[in-house]
């Protein structure tokens, strides 16, 4: 070992301890790689990933996906309502038609023995019979389209039916009403029972065509893909 303080092999030289000047270039030449690594190579690509890649995704899937496919308005109290009296008004059209068919069932029993007892009389109360029936099948197609549209209307699927029911009752109502309003022999409460059904079939149908029904209907529809 020299002696020489300034001779730069001895280990004890602070000259020496130091990395040589051309180390110097290699540990410079190694900085741009991880540089590289971790600021052009690795961040584009999270944030490509991350930003672009995923986060349209869980855009697409969570909010446009969940509302498109899957979530759906709740059902508006309105339809609830619509489709109650819509249940009312069908119990009513099973007795309505019961009471038509039993009475023509009647009726065209009856007209063998008119036709002994007056002739002539017999054949009238045939065709009264005949109608009293006509009219008992039209009034349980009607409670069909009554209860089936209650059904489907809670159930989202579709208000066409309940509202074409609706449609109706609005004017059969609507003639037992303003014909109560004329008929001197009515009581109050008949044309108050008359007005009450007349405001229900109404309602039906005006609940039915409000915003928040036709939102929760077309959200069905859309889940269905119709």
């Amino acid at each position: 070992m020299s002696t020489d303080p300034n001779d730069p092999t001895r280990q004890d030289n602070p000259y020496a301890q130091q990395p040589a000047y051309g180390q110097q270039p290699q540990q410079y030449g190694q900085q741009p790689a991880p540089y590289g690594q971790q600021q052009y190579g690795q961040q584009p690509a999270a944030y490509g990933q991350q930003q672009y890649g995923q986060q349209p995704a869980a855009y697409g899937q969570q909010q446009y996906g969940q509302y498109g496919t899957s979530a759906v308005p709740a059902r508006p109290s309105g339809v609830t309502v619509a489709a109650v009296l819509g249940f009312i008004f069908g119990a009513l059209g099973v007795l309505t038609t019961l009471a038509f068919i039993v009475l023509g069932a009647i009726s065209g029993g009856a007209a063998n023995d008119l036709e002994d007892a007056i002739p002539g009389l017999g054949g009238f109360a045939g065709a009264f019979a005949g109608i009293l029936i006509v009219i008992g099948l039209l009034a349980l197609a009607w409670t069909i389209v009554m209860i089936m549209g209650s059904v489907r209307a809670l159930s989202g699927r579709s208000r066409v039916l309940l509202i074409v029911g609706g449609s109706i009752a609005i004017f059969t109502t609507g003639l037992s009403f303003f014909g109560s309003l004329g008929d001197e022999n009515t009581t109050a409460g008949g044309v108050i029972v008359a007005l009450l059904f007349f405001i229900m079939a109404i309602a039906i149908v005006v609940l039915l065509s409000m915003k928040p029904a036709a939102a929760f209907f077309a959200a069905h529809r859309a889940r269905r893909g119709r």
